[in-house]
Parts: C-alpha cells; structure tokens; sequence
C-alpha cells in the first residue's frame, strides 16, 4: 500500500524529527510503501495549511491508500475540522492511521472505524454547539455595552452638498472623495439608488437641483 506521511510540526515539540522518524518506522513495519512525506510548522487553527491540502489532494487523485499521522490533533484544528479531513479519505477509499493513539480507521464498514467515526460526529457537533453559544454571549453581552453588532454603519453625507457638486458636474466617485464617503453613500443621500441595489437611471442637473 502507497502512504502519506503527514506531520504539523508543534511549536512545543521538543524534537520534531523523531515523530517522522517514528511515523517512517511504523510505515516499514505495516509493510507500506511511502510515496509521499510532508512535514510542515504550521499554527494548528490553521485548516488549510499547504502541506495538509496536498495530502488530501493525493488521496483524492487516488495516488495514496493510507495517510500516517502521529497524533490526532495534527490533521485538523478541532474535532469539526479533523472529522472534515477523515471523512474526506474515506470518501476517497482512503485509511487513516493516528500512530501514537492506536486509531485506524478504514474506508467501508469495519465497526472499530465506525465507532470511532461517530464518536468524533458528536465530539465535533458537541464543539460546534460551543462555539454557537459563546458567539451568541459574546454578541449579547457587547450589545449590553452599546456596541453595534453586524455590518457597520455607512456614513451618509448632506444630501444638499452631494447635489451641488453633482450639479458642478462632478462624478460620483469624485463627489465621494470629496464629501469622505462611499460612492454608494453618496448614491443613497440623494436617493439615486433603486431598491435591491440597482442604480437609479443618471439624474439631470435640473432634477438634482430640484430636489
């Protein structure tokens, strides 16, 4: 069998060369073949490290059938994050091996591989839940001190002033510039905006000056 040896070195790993040297070892005693070794410092918030996507990017070419890891929190950021990764393997016939935990987990039916798939579902749902209800504190608990939650307000200049340079025949992103907004703001003061963010059709001077 063709493997992928996976590692994020930590910034707490004392010696990082021994967990490839280890990984390596584990592989010739499995009687795998490594074609593919990435070792990779990355911060482990990072879901999308380089290393990590090319691994999945050879699983999903199918020109690896397992991936070696270490340890578990090396292939994903979180529990939602590494049961992602997992479960993109297995879509692809592809078998997980955690090396220092004991953890192989195969693509098709094998029970120890679904138990330990569902485990993580509801570790990684668990975790998700989590972090809902503090985004939902937090964003309580801001609005209790008066903070503005969601996008943020669009200053909107003097209608009367974006007139007048209109008039002048300025163009909107000059009138913007020059009254220190957004060109849509601008649009907006003088109503020049049609509902559902279409542009009205161009004003005439003396439609400005009118209104």
């Amino acid at each position: 069998m063709r493997a992928a040896l996976y590692h994020r070195v930590s910034t707490i790993d004392q010696n990082p060369d021994a967990a490839g040297r280890e990984m390596c070892d584990a592989a010739a005693r499995m009687g795998f073949t490594v074609t593919l070794d990435v070792r990779e410092t990355g911060h482990g918030t990072n879901n999308d490290r380089p290393g990590l996507i090319q691994v999945i990017d050879a699983a999903r070419r199918h020109r690896v059938d397992v991936v070696m890891v270490w340890k578990l929190d090396r292939f994903g950021r979180s529990a939602f994050d590494l049961l992602g990764n997992i479960r993109q393997l297995e879509t692809f016939g592809v078998r997980f091996i955690a090396i220092t935990q004991g953890i192989d987990i195969r693509p098709g039916s094998d029970p120890m591989s679904r138990l330990l798939l569902t485990l993580l579902s509801a570790i990684a749902e668990f975790e998700r839940d989590l972090i809902v209800e503090r985004t939902r504190m937090g964003m309580a608990y801001a609005r209790r001190r008066g903070k503005h939650i969601g996008r943020p307000f669009i200053p909107k200049p003097p209608a009367e002033e974006v007139r007048r340079l209109r008039a002048q025949g300025m163009p909107w992103p000059a009138v913007a510039a020059q009254l220190g907004c957004t060109e849509w703001a601008a649009r907006v003061a003088v109503g020049a905006v049609k509902r559902g963010g279409a542009k009205a059709p161009p004003a005439t001077v003396e439609e400005m000056g009118a209104g």
